[in-house]
């Protein structure tokens, strides 16, 4: 069942990316409760602020970094090399990480084997992984930042992962920025 989310003027074209997954469907579990990612007005006020924020945040410090949205890396073509670095502190992806992703020091380890890959930096809204995805692109990296990173992720209703298992948590680097849907908790 669609549903039509109400746009603010303004950033529409990241509101609309970030918001595309939870819009489209309408996740309600058996007991009447709403799934994770589910489309709630609260959910969808969240995921205003997070556009919001992130659209300052790309304005004001990201000015020519490319991105990339979570839909658009869960629809790419499913033999393009790339990989996702998480770049938040051990502290933070000890909670958790987005499936299959690889830490900066994973990645930085990793040397030359990840040129000609395209690179996804990603962090809880996107402002640590914008710069180091600057920094990447400076080097010569092919990179994208991934637009509202892993708080993007959860409004998309992914789950994440926490040694090898599924999980709904995930840590907000701060109690302002927990703007996690309805069914994911904040970890600080």
């Amino acid at each position: 069942m669609g549903v039509q989310v109400p746009l603010p003027p303004s950033p529409q074209r990241l509101l609309g990316v970030l918001v595309a997954g939870l819009a489209a469907v309408v996740l309600i579990s058996p007991a009447g409760s709403q799934a994770p990612g589910a489309a709630s007005s609260s959910d969808q006020r969240l995921a205003a602020e997070l556009s919001r924020r992130y659209e300052f945040l790309k304005q004001r410090h990201l000015s020519g970094v490319p991105e990339i949205s979570v839909a658009e890396w869960l629809s790419r073509p499913r033999g393009q090399s790339a990989v996702l670095v998480d770049v938040r502190e051990p502290e933070e992806q000890r909670v958790s990480m987005l499936p299959g992703a690889i830490t900066q020091q994973q990645f930085e380890l990793g040397g030359d084997r990840y040129r000609g890959v395209l690179v996804v930096p990603y962090c809880t809204i996107g402002l640590r992984s914008g710069l180091y995805a600057r920094e990447l692109q400076a080097q010569g990296y092919r990179v994208r930042n991934l637009a509202g990173s892993a708080l993007a992720w959860a409004h998309a209703g992914r789950p994440f992962s926490s040694a090898g298992r599924p999980s709904q948590r995930l840590h907000v680097y701060g109690a302002d920025w927990n703007l996690l849907p309805s069914g994911y908790e904040g970890v600080l």
